[in-house]
């Protein structure tokens, strides 16, 4: 079965699959993976990975198997097309914002502070400048090395939520939601 011709068994694993049966929602994402692949193929991130844009066109293909109604006039294979562009469309538009994150200050020895050297702890105007232009020098950094995957998981991240809620909401698994901060944590040390 070919993935741009609709048919009665695709009618029926969406079906399936939207009752919960997993073989079905498997069958379907490798039926439509080349389509995956060809919508793909078509988007760039800078700094980027092909994979990345893959993965998130997977999100788009499981969007399009959870929403579709087939009482509507589109087929099965314009609304996976439709959902997958959008998914990686709006997956770049997030990457190309800035990602706001402070870092704490790193001490400047390994010495044992001095008392003379203790600052007073409410941070002046100046500090607060200087501390806010060094948090947007280092968002940006990082912000224009970091593929749309890579920013997701990043904010999720920040949001303080487990590697699961992260994967749960991103449509992926854990292990690609470990994959994408190791690779964050190594353009971070490139970056600085």
């Amino acid at each position: 079965m070919v993935y741009g011709s609709e048919s009665a068994e695709v009618v029926g694993l969406v079906a399936q699959a939207q009752q919960g049966d997993e073989q079905a929602a498997e069958r379907l994402l490798q039926l439509y993976r080349p389509l995956v692949q060809h919508v793909a193929r078509r988007f760039y991130l800078p700094d980027g990975e092909p994979e990345d844009v893959y993965q998130i066109g997977m999100i788009g293909l499981w969007q399009a198997i959870q929403r579709y109604n087939p009482q509507r006039q589109a087929s099965f294979a314009t609304f996976a097309r439709l959902c997958i562009r959008r998914q990686i469309l709006s997956a770049l538009k997030q990457a190309s914002r800035i990602v706001w994150v402070t870092f704490p200050p790193c001490p400047d020895s390994e010495e044992e502070p001095h008392w003379e050297n203790i600052a007073d702890p409410t941070p002046s105007a100046l500090e607060r400048l200087i501390e806010r232009e060094q948090a947007q020098e280092c968002n940006a950094l990082l912000s224009s090395r970091l593929s749309a995957m890579e920013s997701q998981v990043l904010t999720l991240w920040l949001q303080r939520l487990s590697y699961q809620e992260i994967a749960s909401r991103l449509g992926c698994s854990r292990k690609a939601v470990d994959n994408a901060l190791a690779r964050i944590k190594r353009k971070a040390r490139r970056a600085l």
